[in-house]
């Protein structure tokens, strides 16, 4: 097992290509609503996207997530640049963003939702949790995919040109709080043939989490059909109707 989550070979670079194609092209459409949302939900889902993508980018997981009875909302794209240069802003400014746009559903009578974030996404609401003090709304569950709780490795490099990436460095300020709020966390779903983000930093412990057997790193959110059933049903395994 600890091979197989430390593992980063080149073999795994053509398939993480081809997904951060699809996750591109996924930046042009339109974002879709899946249900009016107000404090009827009995639970609501909220979708953070990561780094590089805007909101549009989780078309796919909401609908199979709403296919399967869930109340899904996405929030919104997070600020640097546009379209595929999406989110690439500091953690903080997402999380203060996503909490804005939270507030915005308290005003509908929701008072906690449950979160699921791909990539940077899961450390996003981590420190908004965090942040949020005295907010009418609070993040209770979080299912995380991807997320890089270890950093990411040449993020000091990357760091100069993408900001988010200084927040990935191993050992910042912004990953401590984060595991400082982790208690929140659910289930970290890793992907094993993970190129950019190798599986062993992908969970806070060894009891919260899931292989994905196969999965690339944008398998979860654009991937095939089969990958992103499979997805949705783990979600739901770790997120049921309270």
């Amino acid at each position: 097992m600890t091979a197989m989550l430390g593992s980063r070979p080149l073999k795994h670079f053509p398939s993480w290509l081809a997904g951060s194609a699809r996750q591109t092209l996924a930046t042009l459409e339109a974002a879709q609503r899946f249900a009016p949302i107000d404090g009827s939900a009995r639970r609501l889902i909220v979708l953070v996207p990561g780094a590089f993508c805007t909101s549009s980018v989780m078309n796919r997981l909401g609908e199979e997530l709403h296919r399967r009875g869930a109340q899904v909302a996405v929030a919104p794209s997070f600020p640097y640049y546009f379209s595929a240069l999406a989110n690439l802003c500091r953690l903080d400014r997402a999380a203060d963003d996503l909490l804005a746009w939270l507030e915005g559903l308290a005003d509908k009578g929701i008072v906690e939702i449950d979160a699921v974030g791909h990539s940077n996404g899961g450390l996003i609401a981590l420190l908004a949790q965090q942040r949020n003090g005295s907010g009418r709304i609070r993040i209770t569950r979080l299912v995380t995919m991807a997320t890089p709780f270890g950093g990411l490795p040449g993020a000091s490099a990357l760091g100069r040109l993408l900001p988010c990436c200084q927040d990935l460095i191993d050992g910042s300020d912004a990953l401590a709080r984060a595991h400082r709020a982790a208690g929140i966390v659910v289930r970290c779903l890793v992907s094993e043939s993970d190129f950019l983000v190798p599986p062993v930093l992908q969970f806070v412990d060894g009891q919260r989490r899931t292989l994905m057997r196969g999965f690339q790193h944008t398998d979860f959110i654009v991937g095939p059909s089969e990958k992103l059933a499979q997805t949705a049903e783990e979600i739901l395994r770790w997120l049921p109707d309270p």
